[in-house]
């Protein structure tokens, strides 16, 4: 009787610790149910653009949140991470209940400029809308000294802890694109710089869950920071995602409002430049050169590029 009694709890020994040798772990696993054994993904975030040969971790994504999705691109969940510091080793665990397919999002830089949809389990999808850039009468918050970046993941199938006797952590990379842009707008031959300004228009401050621009979002004007030198002015501007197609202008404006150009900032000047890239480059340069004697621009440069030349018929002053 005894001998019988020693052989089950050796036998039972053996079956657990085998189990925790193959993956295992969970309480649940000595009662021979596995339903109750812990699963999750490890998110590493990094960014590389088309134009980078490595792997980056930039230091100003501190914080994201994270949303995660169904096999049906339904919202399930959200996390957040705090006081983030990225490196080759760093990973988020997203734990996941039950088993199934899974997909996420990381939006890394969202703060007191954007407004936040309320998101409702199981019916919210990747398309609808997530975050507005808030404005105020059509002038978008200023966004220096921000930026905003967004990552999607390929879809993570988690099995059956049944099948896998025990827990299961899957581990994916989640490259991270950045959607802010620094553009800085010079403009040069002018004797009272303060008569003129520069506006930057464009239809991009509402986006999906998995980061789209949405089309039914207002026209914004962004707001210009403003130094003046001598016969120069600089305005600098932070803008979200560049993309064609959503009423990008940019319009220099003189004494009385005079429109002096008024013109699409994409397709017309950064999109001039050979060497420029969207998905690469986010800090822009746009340099306009005046006749003040007829209100009109000369030259227009980007990034030391020269991309447009007019002949005004006046020699200019400068």
């Amino acid at each position: 009787m005894k001998r019988n009694l020693h052989s089950r709890i050796v036998a039972t020994l053996v079956s657990v610790i085998g189990a925790f040798l193959l993956g295992g772990g969970c309480d649940s696993m000595i009662y021979d149910e596995m339903l109750d054994c812990p699963q999750g993904v490890y998110l590493k975030f990094y960014t590389k653009t088309p134009c980078d040969v490595d792997t980056l971790y930039p230091a100003d994504i501190k914080d994201a949140n994270i949303y995660v999705f169904d096999s049906e691109n339904k919202f399930v969940a959200e996390y957040k991470a705090s006081n983030v510091t990225l490196s080759s080793d760093y990973e988020f665990l997203i734990p996941i209940y039950p088993h199934g397919t899974y997909s996420f999002v990381a939006w890394a830089g969202i703060n007191e400029h954007y407004g936040l949809q309320n998101l409702k389990q199981g019916l919210t999808t990747k398309e609808e809308l997530l975050l507005s850039l808030k404005q105020t009468d059509g002038i978008a918050d200023n966004l220096n000294g921000t930026t905003l970046y967004v990552g999607n993941s390929v879809d993570v199938s988690l099995p059956d802890p049944e099948s896998v006797l025990g827990a299961y952590y899957a581990h994916i990379p989640l490259g991270m694109t950045r959607y802010t842009n620094r553009i800085e707008v010079i403009v040069e031959g002018i004797a009272i710089p303060q008569n003129y300004h520069v506006n930057i228009n464009m239809r991009n401050g509402d986006y999906s869950m998995k980061g789209n621009i949405l089309s039914t979002g207002e026209l914004l004007q962004y707001p210009a920071e403003y130094t003046y030198g001598n016969r120069v002015l600089s305005a600098k501007f932070t803008t979200l995602k560049l993309e064609n197609g959503y009423d990008d202008r940019i319009i220099l404006m003189g004494k009385d409002n005079k429109i002096i150009y008024d013109e699409e900032l994409l397709a017309t000047l950064l999109l001039q430049v050979p060497d420029v890239n969207l998905n690469c480059d986010h800090d822009f340069v746009i340099r306009f050169k005046v006749q003040e004697q007829t209100y009109a621009v000369t030259e227009v440069w980007v990034n030391d590029w020269l991309i447009h030349s007019y002949d005004t018929g006046v020699e200019s002053d400068y």
